[in-house]
């Protein structure tokens, strides 16, 4: 078995514990308590919690942190999206800052949409299907604040900078803090590794607001036993159609339906929760004769789709970046969302008005 592989087995294994109800063996559910217990302590020792108060400031150009409170994602990108093309819509310049999981080079990185794209290996998949998604640049570095500096210094005129993720990052100075949160809510509700929270549920009293994915406010204030107010805000992400790799030829759900009735559909994906997008499929009347889930961010091999016979292969926006885009066979999911008013006003007096 290769490292990749056992990174593989653990992550799922990690997963069914914290979402599906599987229960530990033995030995293993000792450990989990015991580093659940060690992180804590650190978390403790560290005043994790005074640090994620004192990141809260005035800045300029304000800072929007789109963040987690669990680990393995919760539906970030779609909202990093929607409040780039608002804002751009408006005329302000936009940029963004990211981590970049799950690539090769350590060193910081500039995505510029006007320039030649790195390699998704170098620059990270979601850092580079968001600059083709939303035309802004995007800073790669695990110290954000380098990320923020590398940002500023090439586009010195922008009126915000969001950060894919980052909410724990406490040294990245922030005005505002949107926390997402999809159907999976906090797991089994238990602190990392014995579960997905990477902070306690008491975070969320000192955040601006939180976006529930396709889940209603009152079904989430329910799977978390936590009360919601009047931040907490229901987010609509919609699958639109599917727009082929190869040719950029876009059709709609019922182009879809009616073009590929007689077709054979795989559907494949590296999402944190891939049924996602298979359940989205589904519900759009398309059938899928089979669906691959795979772990996070994984790293396609150059022949990944060859081993597939079906007619079309549908994956999503961040998995295509990876992918070889020659393959006439691959179509990727569109997706929108738009943002409720509330958090549209909040982003635009964030911003300031607009100079015509």
């Amino acid at each position: 078995m290769t490292t990749g592989d056992r990174k593989s087995r653990i992550e799922s294994g990690l997963l069914n514990i914290w979402y599906e109800g599987q229960k530990p063996g033995l030995l293993a559910g000792f450990t989990l308590n015991l580093l659940e217990s060690v992180y804590k302590g650190l978390r403790w020792a560290t005043r994790q919690n005074s640090k994620s108060y004192a990141a809260k400031k005035t800045c300029q150009p304000p800072v929007l942190v789109v963040g987690n409170l669990i680990a393995g994602g919760a539906g970030k990108t779609p909202i990093v999206m929607a409040i780039c093309q608002h804002a751009r819509a408006r005329g302000d310049q936009v940029g963004i800052v990211s981590r970049g999981y799950g690539r090769s080079e350590k060193a910081p990185i500039l995505i510029d949409p006007a320039e030649n794209a790195p390699a998704a290996s170098n620059a990270g998949d979601e850092p580079l299907f968001l600059s083709r998604e939303t035309g802004c640049p995007v800073a790669v570095c695990a110290d954000r604040n380098q990320a923020v500096r590398l940002l500023l210094t090439h586009f010195p005129d922008l009126k915000l900078i969001v950060s894919d993720d980052g909410l724990q990052h406490h040294k990245l100075a922030r005005q505002l803090e949107w926390v997402v949160f999809d159907r999976r809510a906090h797991g089994n509700g238990r602190m990392l590794p014995a579960g997905p929270l990477r902070e306690p549920l008491s975070r969320l009293n000192s955040v601006d607001a939180v976006l529930c994915s396709n889940i209603s406010p009152e079904s989430l204030s329910k799977s978390l036993n936590w009360p919601s107010r009047d931040n907490w805000h229901a987010i609509h992400v919609q699958l639109t159609g599917f727009r082929q790799l190869s040719s950029g030829i876009f059709l709609t759900l019922e182009q879809a339906v009616q073009q590929w009735k007689a077709l054979k559909l795989l559907a494949f994906t590296g999402l944190a929760d891939p049924s996602k997008l298979f359940d989205a499929i589904r519900s759009a009347g398309l059938h899928l004769e089979a669906s691959r889930g795979l772990p996070d961010h994984f790293s396609y091999p150059e022949d990944f789709c060859a081993q597939f016979d079906q007619d079309v292969l549908i994956t999503s926006g961040k998995d295509a970046v990876k992918l070889n885009p020659s393959d006439p066979k691959v179509w990727v999911a569109e997706i929108s969302v738009k943002l409720p008013p509330a958090l549209t006003k909040a982003l635009e007096d964030c911003i300031g008005p607009t100079i015509d």
